[in-house]
């Protein structure tokens, strides 16, 4: 008989998604086509950067939600003490571990995660020759918890089949 478990993972993922929708509609809307027709937008000053707001939560809620996923998923197909034993490996040795080999998941989760630790840890800008934007990061996040969420969805639908 299965224990127990209490958790917040569904939390955090309604949290990351719900930030990162917001976040959409907050990009959409502050938008307006040009005046004279041309291609691209006008955007419109948002001083609270609110759009930018809801993307480090869709981010930082992704990556709890991924730490709480592991920590599942790991007990479940493994044990305690293999989860213990990768508890400080990349997301990417994590995904690896509980079966999920595809290189693009891989690669993506594995940018996510240095993405996510130089926002959080305010690194964004230090010595780097490059600038990312919190909303692609977000759109990103998102697109992993989907794909994350849907092959295990998958495995769990084909073995309650079986």
């Amino acid at each position: 008989m299965d224990s127990l478990v209490i958790s917040n993972i569904s939390v955090y993922k309604a949290i990351s998604e719900e930030a990162y929708l917001e976040m959409v509609e907050l990009q959409e809307n502050g938008r307006s086509p040009k005046p004279d027709g041309g291609e691209g937008w006008v955007v419109k000053h948002d001083p609270q950067q609110s759009s930018f707001k809801q993307a480090m939560i869709s981010i930082v809620f992704t990556g709890m939600w991924l730490e709480a996923f592991f920590h599942h998923e790991i007990i479940k197909q493994k044990s305690k003490k293999q989860f213990k034993k990768h508890s400080k490996k990349s997301y990417k040795e994590k995904l690896e571990l509980i079966g999920i080999n595809e290189s693009d998941i891989l690669d993506r989760v594995d940018s996510f995660q240095k993405t996510r630790n130089e926002l959080v840890h305010e690194k964004a800008f230090s010595g780097k020759n490059e600038i990312k934007l919190a909303q692609d990061e977000a759109k990103h996040a998102y697109e992993i918890i989907e794909y994350v969420s849907n092959v295990f969805n998958k495995k769990r639908l084909t073995i309650a089949r079986s």
